[in-house]
């Protein structure tokens, strides 16, 4: 699933779409078992494997750091007896620890995070596949299960967001809906927050864009409407004001 960035230039549409998934620092190696010289991660064919192809840390839409197992197939094992293991792992940092893996029989069932001042960051259950995100004071950030992931305001503990696979909605501080979104395999709408649609964007998942585009005011009169053809602005373009008259026309050559 995608989450959208929606720009409008010169009343136009511009669409920029990124992975709905946070951004993930996979690059960065994490040496998760330093320190633990007998213990191998190792796949369904006993090739051992390394740790930077277990787990990874994450900094999540919100800007807080969590951690990702990224191959949950893998087996914690002995070296030489090659037995799965059973007990926990820690990392380190400045000499206290930051990160704790819990297992049995060679497979993780919990793995929790602290903060440098020491208190918790996350907690994931992978028993019941959730997830749980606090900032360094302690507060609540985001709680995630595998049917959807609520996000937190900071300090009053109300819910900002709420995730699930086909639609993502929005509320204020009062706890109030501003909006929300719905996606399918072929179009993502937004909506104001009464149902009225706002805007509607053809979409295809890991390809370009291809279809027509529309806008609407609030009152529900058409703002704008085009084509995309090959993921580019294609043929012409108008844009109209609330009462239904046309503003602006632009024609988008191949």
């Amino acid at each position: 699933m995608n989450k959208v960035q929606i720009f409008l230039i010169s009343g136009f549409i511009l669409l920029n779409l990124m992975a709905c998934t946070d951004t993930t620092d996979s690059e960065r190696e994490h040496y998760y078992l330093k320190g633990y010289d007998q213990l191998v991660f190792k796949d369904s064919l006993g090739n051992p494997v390394p740790p930077s192809q277990y787990i990874n840390s994450t900094t999540r839409t919100n800007g807080f750091r969590s951690y990702e197992i990224r191959d949950t197939s893998l087996t914690l094992v002995h070296r030489r007896s090659g037995e799965p293991y059973s007990g926990y792992i820690r990392t380190f940092h400045r000499n206290t620890y930051n990160l704790q893996g819990e297992y049995e029989d060679g497979k993780i069932f919990r793995l929790r995070y602290w903060h440098p001042n020491r208190t918790l960051g996350m907690d994931t259950d992978f028993k019941t596949k959730e997830t749980q995100l606090w900032d360094s004071s302690g507060m609540l950030v985001a709680s995630i299960s595998p049917e959807e992931t609520y996000y937190y305001f900071q300090g009053t503990q109300r819910i900002k967001e709420i995730r699930r696979d086909t639609i993502q909605s929005y509320f204020d501080m009062q706890g109030n809906l501003t909006r929300y979104t719905i996606f399918t395999d072929t179009t993502i709408t937004f909506y104001y927050p009464d149902g009225q649609p706002r805007l509607k964007l053809p979409y295809k998942e890991g390809g370009s864009r291809d279809g027509t585009a529309r806008r609407w005011h609030a009152n529900g009169q058409l703002q704008a409407i085009g084509e995309y053809k090959d993921g580019q602005q294609h043929g012409t373009w108008i844009e109209y004001d609330s009462l239904g008259n046309e503003i602006n026309r632009e024609v988008f050559e191949p």
